[in-house]
Order: C-alpha cells, then structure tokens, then sequence
C-alpha cells in the first residue's frame, strides 16, 4: 500500500504543487494515474476477506481507506468496483462516523 498507492500519491502531489515549478514533471499525472490504476486491480485481486487480510480490521485498511479517499479528491480513478464497496463499508463504520476533522 506505501509504495504502490501512496508513493503515486505522493509523487502527483509533489508535481502538482509541492515542488518548485521549474523541477515539476509535465503530464506527469497521466503515467501516475494509470500506474495507480493498475495497483488498484492488482490489489483487489489480493484481497482475501470484506477486509485486505482476511474477516478483521487492521492498520493497512486504515492506510487504505485514506488513500483511496485522497485518489478520489484528486481526480485518480480505479475501475475495481471491490475497491469501491470496500471503501463505502469503511466509510460507513461508526469509528469513520466520529472522526473529526482538523
């Protein structure tokens, strides 16, 4: 999860607004976005369980489940509609509910 979706995250975000604009890769985004989605595919292909390791949850569908959220707000999509179910089944427990936001 840290280097197949977070790193592309985090490498559209430095060329997008993090890095200087001289050092930003142009269209960097359209190698990004296809790489994630095909991590995406890769992912859900291993999941064993309504969650990534199996009938519990644990610190990697946290992880994910913020991730997953960050993609969508920037526009990185995923054709895995597993991975869509498995985000709406995050977002709807209790424990998401009551997060606060900064």
């Amino acid at each position: 999860i840290n280097d197949e979706i977070d790193g592309i995250l985090w490498m559209a975000a430095r060329h997008s607004f993090i890095l200087p604009e001289e050092m930003r890769v142009p269209n960097i985004n359209t190698s990004l976005e296809w790489e994630f989605s095909q991590n995406c595919k890769n992912l859900a292909n291993k999941m064993i369980g309504p969650f990534l390791m199996g009938d519990k949850i644990t610190i990697p569908d946290i992880l994910l489940t913020t991730l997953l959220r960050w993609a969508k707000n920037i526009g990185f999509n995923h054709d895995e509609k597993k991975l869509d179910d498995y985000l709406m089944v995050m977002k709807s427990r209790d424990a998401f509910k009551n997060v606060k936001p900064l």
